[in-house]
């Protein structure tokens, strides 16, 4: 998971933005009327978004006066998402905040929409709070749908509350064999508590994660292949460790826990794969 700032907009000044070109005078008073209830639920979503508490937030059906989630909702999906919406700025300024458009939630595929951390189905008073939007890919947005956790330990990475990119976690090994392949996983630091490794184990699985970077992996090895063949042949199996381990090196400046970043690491520490894997 990678990090993200926190948002600078105020929940109230998206939700006013949002329901300014409501022609219906009865809908738009009822959509103001909760505008306080709003501002109270985003104040209470950080406060329990910094102690992995999410899950304690209670669920609701209707918001203020009696506005059902499902007219909540079309503030988001009408007035916000859709294209020349009057909320339109704001999701625009969400969804371009990752670097190079990589979703924070696999560190691989390209964003393509904003995912709601606590789904607007459960809790609607939040359906345009920012800080409950993280741009995400369509793969981890679908994946999560609904789901709601029901301990600290079930809670989902937050990009914007918690960081987990300075510790190493993530880890891959070698799987011997033609064509070679690499399995991942995760292995938490041990100054970490239990719960924050938990998290980060949940996420890694629940997103598929282990899966994904395999295939990554594969094509990248069926890429370099040659280039390793030709380099063990000119200069031994310690030039190719080398070379592994400048390209593990070189990665990991750019992500601790990338794929590339485990994968390489993975292979320069393989003896095997120094003398017969570039062979197969």
């Amino acid at each position: 998971m990678r990090k993200l700032p926190l948002p600078v907009d105020k929940t109230e000044v998206v939700f006013k933005a949002c329901i300014s070109k409501v022609k219906n005078h009865a809908l738009k008073q009822q959509l103001e009327s909760c505008e306080q209830e709003i501002i109270k639920d985003s104040k209470n979503f950080i406060r329990y978004a910094k102690r992995n508490m999410l899950h304690l937030i209670p669920e609701k059906s209707v918001v203020g006066n009696g506005v059902s989630k499902t007219e909540m909702e079309k503030v988001y999906t009408d007035r916000m998402a859709k294209k020349s919406a009057p909320g339109r700025a704001f999701y625009d300024k969400l969804i371009t905040t990752p670097k190079n458009g990589i979703c924070p939630l696999c560190g691989h595929r390209i964003v393509q929409t904003l995912d709601h951390h606590l789904p607007k189905a459960k809790h609607p008073s939040l359906v345009v709070s920012p800080i409950n939007l993280i741009p995400a890919c369509s793969d981890c947005n679908k994946i999560k749908l609904d789901k709601q956790p029901t301990s600290p330990e079930e809670e989902p990475l937050h990009p914007y509350f918690d960081d987990v990119e300075n510790d190493r976690w993530l880890y891959a090994e070698v799987i011997q064999g033609n064509p070679i392949s690499l399995r991942y996983h995760v292995k938490a630091p041990s100054q970490w508590d239990a719960v924050k490794a938990a998290r980060v184990k949940n996420h890694f699985a629940s997103l598929g994660l282990a899966r994904l970077y395999s295939i990554q992996a594969a094509t990248e090895l069926a890429d370099i292949k040659h280039r390793l063949n030709k380099l063990y042949h000119s200069s031994g199996p310690d030039a190719v460790r080398s070379h592994l381990l400048d390209s593990a090196e070189s990665c990991e400046q750019q992500h601790l826990n990338y794929w590339k970043t485990a994968m390489y690491h993975a292979l320069a520490q393989d003896t095997w794969y120094h003398n017969s894997g570039v062979n197969q």
